[in-house]
């Protein structure tokens, strides 16, 4: 079988160091939000790659090469990361290939960071040309290119100091022509390095959109900080966090600090994420619980909620960290559901468009079974998404008070809300007078 190699050539987005000719007219903090914005849909198009891909393995080479450890902690990039090597960009690349085919593969493909068109399926098309011939080059329309995929090196082609012209593509193909390589062209693309490249972007199905994140909680701020330092390295520009913590009494005002809007609500998990709903302004809103661990492409699976209008609701599968073959099999079977019932829960990470959690009246549920009415509220407006990559969370209460009956006490508790037990009556038989939410839900019966 052929190992292949997948390369992407990225730079640390940092103001005044990427697109600095789309900086001029735009100023250079803008241009590298769109940059990281450009970066992120990259990485999560080679996420889906590499499921549909599985013999091959990802690489991705990192500018300046200072900047190495910085990178890894703010993308948290599953495959291997190393810095790129050499005075000008076509020795860069030269070094990569070479790099690579000494590792032993015999397909390299090296692509840019900078294509909002990407496609899973566009790198699957350009590795399969690579079957009929030596080389295969994408050419862009400023007259660059944007991807370039080899069987042997070609150092040559590389060998000119002269990049980010209109003859770039011509004279690299000219370069592998002169060398004997069969060459198969891979159709044009538009990558953004100028002004005109931009209005594109305006109808992008993610670049178009600001994700909200809703967190209700009842933990301390203190104890939530690393967790969120997690989450805000996962999302992207424009993205908001909302902490909306539960307490009994007066309610603190909002505050907003270090990227992350502090909220206080009456205690009760449906309205908390109502508040949140209310006061945040993304396009998407994304409920996450605090003891759940997404992983490193997860805003980008979130926004394929837009890229598809039939779909109204979306979630992840389930699974727990740490975990053994009893919770495997409780995600198994909450997987299982899921698709054949269509109905998750809020474990899973559900998220969905405004306009749709506006049109199912949110919540209706203020302390339990307020995940499940709001799916299938939400069912009324569209089909379920169903996203392929596991959202890991705390087996802690299954672990504290034992497996198998937290597992039939959820699913007692499920039954007797369809059989029309009032929400308060739930949460006190559910929760047996430990939580502390038990005097404000026989205040608030619904």
């Amino acid at each position: 079988m052929n190992r292949n190699a997948l390369i992407l050539f990225a730079r640390h987005p940092e103001p005044g160091r990427v697109k600095t000719r789309l900086a001029k007219h735009m100023g250079d903090q803008a241009a590298c939000d769109l940059y990281e914005k450009l970066l992120r849909l990259s990485l999560g198009v080679l996420g889906d790659f590499r499921r549909l891909a599985p013999p091959t393995d990802v690489f991705v080479a990192v500018t300046p090469a200072e900047s190495l450890s910085a990178f890894r902690d703010r993308f948290a990039i599953p495959w291997t990361v190393f810095s790129q090597k050499g005075r000008h960009l076509g020795e860069r690349m030269a070094f990569a290939f070479l790099d690579l085919f000494r590792r032993g593969y015999d397909r390299v493909l090296l692509v840019g960071s900078d294509l909002p068109d990407l496609s899973a399926q566009g790198l699957q098309s350009a590795f399969r040309a690579l079957d009929d011939a030596d080389a295969v080059l994408g050419p862009a329309q400023d007259g660059g290119f944007y991807a370039v995929g080899l069987r042997r090196p070609c150092p040559t082609a590389f060998q000119d100091p002269q990049w980010g012209t209109p003859e770039v593509f011509e004279r690299t193909l000219a370069a592998l022509k002169a060398e004997g390589f069969s060459i198969r062209l891979l159709p044009v693309r538009r990558d953004v390095d100028r002004p005109e490249d931009l209005s594109a972007l305006q109808r992008h199905w993610t670049l178009s959109s600001n994700i909200s994140v809703i967190v209700p909680t009842l933990a301390p701020r203190r104890r939530l900080l690393p967790w969120i330092q997690h989450l805000q390295n996962l999302l992207w520009p424009g993205d908001d966090l909302c902490v909306v913590r539960g307490v009994l009494g007066e309610q603190a005002p909002p505050q907003r600090s270090d990227g992350v809007l502090w909220l206080e609500s009456p205690p009760g998990r449906g309205r908390q994420m109502n508040h949140g709903a209310r006061s945040t302004s993304g396009n998407i809103l994304w409920f996450l619980h605090d003891d759940c661990l997404p992983g490193p492409s997860a805003a980008y699976q979130v926004r394929k909620i837009l890229r598809d209008v039939r779909f109204s609701l979306g979630c992840f599968r389930l699974g727990f960290s740490p975990t053994n073959r009893a919770l495997d099999a409780i995600a198994a079977w909450a997987n299982g559901r899921t698709r054949i019932f269509r109905l998750p829960y809020g474990d899973q990470g559900l998220f969905c468009r405004r306009d749709v959690f506006e049109a199912a009246g949110g919540f209706a549920r203020p302390f339990l079974m307020e995940d499940v009415d709001f799916v299938r509220a939400c069912r009324r407006h569209g089909r379920l998404l169903l996203l392929p990559e596991t959202l890991f969370t705390s087996p802690r209460r299954y672990l504290d008070r034992g497996i198998l009956r937290t597992s039939l006490n959820n699913h007692l508790t499920l039954f007797a809300h369809f059989l029309g037990l009032s929400n308060a009556t739930l949460y006190r038989r559910y929760y047996r007078g430990r939580a502390v939410l038990a005097a404000t839900a026989s205040q608030k019966r619904k």
